[in-house]
């Protein structure tokens, strides 16, 4: 793995904040690696690389979704923070760092939810997303369904019950963007409904300590 390069490339394109986002998100997917029988090398350069389109100025987030010829399925999509720096974000490293591993690319680009295709449910994937919420140096101070929930999806998580953990993960990203006013993804509502089917949940599951 060419680490010093993609450290350096990142140093470059990132806010200092995001780069330790990103070291923190590697730092996660390696321990998510074992537990979930992922390639450590692919999990770990994956979670390195997920944002590394996100602080982009606007003209070159427009020329990657142009180049890349990326399609925009649903509205919502045109967010660049919350769901379009995802798969520009495969584009970018594909691009700048010659990254051809289609297991990576799609977990870059799926990570904030877009795609309906087959990788959207892949393991690499959900780990990931769920990596990209316990990451040791994000601060819910302010976000109150996630710092109280962190602890309890930490365990779910490494104790391997995925669909538990995409289920509380999402349904917390739904009630806080609601909360937010921002707009939800329809595959974040689409997950949350067959995982609630499949589970057979009910309201404390995502509320109880």
């Amino acid at each position: 793995m060419q680490m010093d390069r993609y450290l350096s490339f990142l140093e470059q394109v990132l806010t200092p904040k995001r780069f330790d986002h990103s070291l923190g998100v590697m730092q996660v997917m390696e321990e998510l690696a074992e537990v979930y029988s992922l390639d450590r090398q692919r999990a770990m350069l994956t979670g390195l690389l997920h944002d590394a389109a996100k602080d982009l100025e606007p003209a070159r987030q427009k020329a990657l979704v142009e180049e890349g010829r990326i399609e925009i399925r649903h509205t919502c999509e045109n967010d660049w923070s919350s769901y379009l720096h995802g798969p520009a974000g495969a584009y970018f490293v594909y691009k700048e760092l010659g990254i051809t591993d289609t297991v990576i690319l799609d977990a870059i680009s799926t990570h904030t939810y877009c795609s309906n295709g087959q990788s959207f449910d892949a393991p690499i994937c959900w780990c990931l997303r769920f990596s990209d919420i316990l990451e040791p140096t994000r601060d819910w101070t302010n976000v109150e369904l996630l710092r109280r929930g962190v602890r309890r999806l930490r365990e779910v998580v490494d104790g391997g019950r995925m669909d538990e953990g995409a289920l509380l993960q999402t349904g917390w990203l739904i009630e806080w963007f609601t909360e937010e006013g921002k707009a939800v993804h329809p595959n974040m509502r689409r997950v949350y409904r067959k995982l609630s089917a499949k589970l057979g949940v009910t309201s404390e599951f995502f509320h109880g300590e």
